[in-house]
């Protein structure tokens, strides 16, 4: 829950104070801090639209100039896939970037692996700094060994629409297929920001979430109840499938393309891709809640972006990235990175969200309440390298159940499959 304005005007000072402190002019000669960017996995077709576009990185990177004007930053961009055997080779090397902007759950593996270093948390300038983090946000990267990183922002699943063939767009998932009846096209792809949404609708969410991270040992086999749900779910998504007008497409940059076109009316979209749709559509784009269902709100994907640590750092370089990600985290850096491009919620619960003035960022306030009503595992650890292990899997089964290869009883089935062979390490 975010605090109210007049106790973040009260609480940040500490944080104020924490940068200023770091910027004393203790840097003497020219130095360069390595700065690594990794894209979401399911958006990296659309990388150059994301969170290291220049816009949205300026007012951090005007603002770090300005304190340290001796300090060259250098961004690099890697994909996800390469991520770990390029952290591995820079590592042998002594060369291996100095603060890194991914995923928490990337961070969780990667500090497992012990190829970044954990957050100083014992300092009491950073243990200030992690005070002012969403908590729901930290505890996604939360680890015995330690602080994966430190949180950012976070994304979220949203819809999408073309005004010009959508005057309102749909608030339930009847209305959602009464669009598609009326002959215009709804986008739907069997990946987690296309199509897991619709599992909360429906009441799938508690038996989907352990299936989506992977399952852990020691969770309860599902109930009756649950198996009913998610049956309905796969029988739902069945009969979408088998409207003329709802187009099964191939991810991310499918929707996205095929809203731009005009192909398309109605899409979910990750809250990252708004920066590309506002360029591509202008005022065409309408951005809205997902539809909710007769089970509840929409269970919308989310991840957080965090800064990790690099392992090869000299003391100055470790102190100059902890300054950059504790500016991050300043108020009016990140209300002016949130207002610049309206996609994400920032991960300080003091910065105030101005939903009465951006009905963009009011969706996004939705979202990201939506997320916590639904979603709860989803906001601790889990392996990004056994869901990454799982997914296509588990895409592949929602796939034949939709286009009628194995039907919803034998979808079941092959998902709580999945669960308990990840379960037993299989």
């Amino acid at each position: 829950m975010r605090r109210a304005l007049p106790v973040f005007l009260a609480t940040v000072l500490p944080l104020l104070a924490f940068v200023s402190g770091c910027a004393t002019g203790r840097v003497a000669q020219r130095q360069t801090l390595h700065l690594l960017i990794v894209p979401t996995v399911w958006m990296d077709s659309l990388r150059q639209e994301s969170i290291h576009d220049g816009r949205l990185m300026q007012p951090l990177l005007k603002a770090f100039r300005r304190l340290q004007p001796n300090v060259a930053v250098q961004i690099s961009i890697q994909s996800h896939e390469g991520l770990e055997r390029r952290l591995r080779v820079s590592g042998s090397q002594g060369l291996a970037p100095d603060l890194m902007l991914m995923r928490a759950p990337q961070a969780v593996d990667l500090l497992q692996k012990k190829l970044i270093d954990p957050l100083p948390s014992g300092d009491p300038a950073v243990a200030r700094v992690l005070g002012h983090i969403q908590p729901l946000d930290l505890s996604r990267v939360m680890e015995p060994a330690g602080i994966a990183g430190l949180p950012l922002l976070s994304e979220f699943t949203l819809a999408c629409y073309d005004r010009t063939r959508l005057q309102q767009p749909p608030t339930t998932l009847s209305d959602l297929l009464a669009v598609a009846a009326s002959g215009r096209s709804v986008g739907l792809s069997v990946d987690p920001t296309g199509l897991w949404w619709t599992a909360g609708a429906l009441g799938a969410q508690p038996v989907m979430t352990p299936i989506l991270i992977g399952g852990q040992a020691g969770t309860p086999e599902p109930t009756a109840e649950q198996r009913r749900r998610l049956r309905g779910w796969l029988v739902w998504l069945r009969q979408a499938a088998l409207q003329s007008r709802v187009e099964i497409e191939n991810g991310p940059q499918a929707l996205i393309e095929g809203l731009e076109s005009g192909r398309l009316s109605w899409v979910p979209c990750f809250s990252m891709a708004l920066l590309r749709l506002d360029r591509t559509m202008g005022d065409r784009l309408g951005v809205a809640p997902l539809p909710g269902g007769p089970d509840g709100p929409p269970s919308p994907f989310s991840t957080t972006r965090v800064w990790a640590l690099g392992r090869d750092s000299s003391s100055e370089q470790r102190r100059l990235a902890l300054q950059l990600a504790a500016l991050s985290l300043d108020p009016l850096i990140q209300r002016q990175m949130m207002l610049q491009g309206r996609m994400f919620m920032p991960a300080n619960r003091f910065v105030p969200i101005p939903v009465s003035s951006s009905g963009r960022l009011g969706t996004l306030a939705i979202a990201e309440r939506q997320f916590e009503q639904s979603s709860p595992l989803l906001a601790h650890p889990f392996s990004i390298a056994r869901l990454d292990r799982l997914m296509p899997r588990m895409e592949s089964t929602l796939l034949d159940v939709m286009v009628g290869v194995i039907s919803p009883e034998q979808g079941v089935e092959g998902l709580l499959r999945l669960s308990t062979e990840s379960a037993e390490g299989r």
